[in-house]
């Protein structure tokens, strides 16, 4: 057997929160890619460390949890070929996050064969060691596809722009948000995936067939989006896309892409979990009665940018010109107005709105020579007044027609909006709705072309 090449062992924390005794115990995914140099297998690890395995080492308002985490690789004759630790520290208010965890990222490569990975976690305060161990057979030859590792977020790579946030990892022009079987909400609907295309056994440059099913855990398919054909270079390439799945019922699915080129087809599934009104509760806890005491002014003027698309006439205009304490005062004002439930602590609307923002800025985000944040730009827009679609058409390969979207309201208001994608780094435009309150751009049928205005109609 051949030695191994450890390529890069390294740990991003995300906080997460999850349904289910798995958020109780240690979780381990492994998603396995293919490199022809040396026949190796590149090994992407995410491991789910639930808060439950920590406790506080420091108390107060500034009191951390510390963990050590210690990632093992043994072989079949139970050599040791990897071991890897590394320590990570949180603050301790996130212990009572009702069944959180933290993410940890790791990443190896590996000659054929079979092997044991085990993850250790080992608790400062407490002292309390918790394991969890899986197996791993690397790829013995060269597959027809990786493995499929899903995302909760891709954005592309822009500029000199490479800082990965927590949670997050870099494959070629894509930073990936990973997770450990993935929990979707109602507010936070949509996943994506990163799969390798490798080809049959010669993988000449072709263009291949990509489809993607949602799966019940029977297999009984509940989704199926239309093929899209991809073109894919010689050695093969990659695919990746995003999907909106709002309105998918609670429960436990499969996530499967299948990739069919001219000899040779490959389907990859992972599972994921879309929660219901609970997790929403879990993953995104309500705002404080006063969110706006002790900010800073410049804290309070990112709360106040996106308030235009809820103002009336007669507060704009005011804001700028006021003292500090005058900007959290007019924002308790403006806010109190619009308390759906007036006398009680929270005020729901008010948690609704930042969670949006919150959401729009995750998803939404656009790059270029000035980042815009998500809020601002039109999908994010759209999505902050009316929240998530009914409806999703995703156009990411439209012949000489550059990307596109469609959003389909169905609930009350039966109106689509179409998003063009003009810089083909993922910053898309409005470009036609009949919502007679947004503008259409007056080309915008040239612009989708015959065959593309014929798909936003038959939508």
């Amino acid at each position: 057997m051949k030695p191994w090449k450890t390529l890069l062992v390294a740990a991003a924390l995300a906080v997460q929160s999850t349904a289910g005794a798995a958020a109780q115990s240690l979780e381990i995914g492994l998603t396995r890619f293919y490199r022809s140099a040396g026949g190796q297998t590149v090994v992407d690890g995410f491991a789910r460390i639930p808060f439950t395995a920590l406790d506080t080492l420091t108390r107060g308002p500034n009191g951390v949890a510390v963990y050590r985490v210690a990632i093992s690789v043994r072989d079949s004759a139970n050599l040791q070929l990897v071991e890897q630790s590394w320590t990570r520290s949180l603050p301790a208010r996130m212990l009572a996050t009702a069944r959180g965890s933290t993410l940890e990222h790791f990443m190896f490569a590996a000659s054929p064969g079979t092997y044991t990975v085990e993850l250790t976690v080992h608790d400062s305060a407490s002292g309390r060691v918790t394991r969890e161990q899986v197996s791993l057979t690397a790829f013995a030859a060269k597959p027809a596809a990786s493995d499929l590792l899903l995302a909760t977020a891709i954005r592309p790579v822009v500029g000199a722009d490479t800082t990965l946030a927590a949670g997050e990892l870099r494959k070629g022009s894509a930073i990936i948000q990973a997770a450990v079987r993935p929990l979707l909400t109602p507010q936070s609907a949509q996943l994506g995936y990163y799969l390798e295309w490798y080809g049959g056994r010669t993988a000449p440059a072709e263009t291949a067939a990509v489809s993607v099913r949602i799966l019940h855990l029977d297999g009984t398919p509940v989704v199926t989006t239309p093929a899209q054909q991809v073109p894919f270079g010689a050695g093969g390439g990659v695919t990746r896309a995003m999907i909106d799945l709002a309105g998918l019922p609670p429960g436990e699915y499969g996530f499967e892409v299948v990739v069919a080129g001219k000899d040779t087809t490959a389907a990859r599934r992972a599972s994921f979990r879309m929660g219901g009104i609970e997790s929403v509760a879990l993953l995104e806890p309500p705002l404080p009665a006063d969110v706006f005491e002790g900010k800073s002014e410049a804290t309070l003027d990112t709360l106040y940018a996106p308030l235009i698309y809820l103002m009336t006439s007669d507060e704009t205009g005011i804001y700028s010109s006021l003292t500090v304490e005058g900007k959290r005062t007019f924002l308790r004002r403006f806010w109190a107005k619009r308390d759906p439930s007036q006398g009680t602590p929270a005020n729901e609307l008010l948690a609704a709105f930042y969670a949006r923002i919150g959401e729009a800025n995750r998803r939404y985000r656009e790059g270029g020579a000035a980042e815009i944040p998500g809020w601002r730009t039109d999908r994010g827009r759209i999505f902050i007044k009316y929240g998530p679609p009914q409806e999703v058409m995703q156009r990411p390969q439209a012949g000489n027609t550059l990307p596109y979207e469609v959003w389909k309201y169905s609930s009350g208001r039966l109106l689509k909006y179409v998003f063009m994608d003009l810089t083909q780094f993922g910053n898309y435009a409005l470009i036609w709705t009949d919502d007679r309150r947004e503008p259409s751009r007056p080309n915008w049928q040239s612009m989708l072309g015959p065959e593309g205005v014929q798909d936003v109609q038959r939508f």
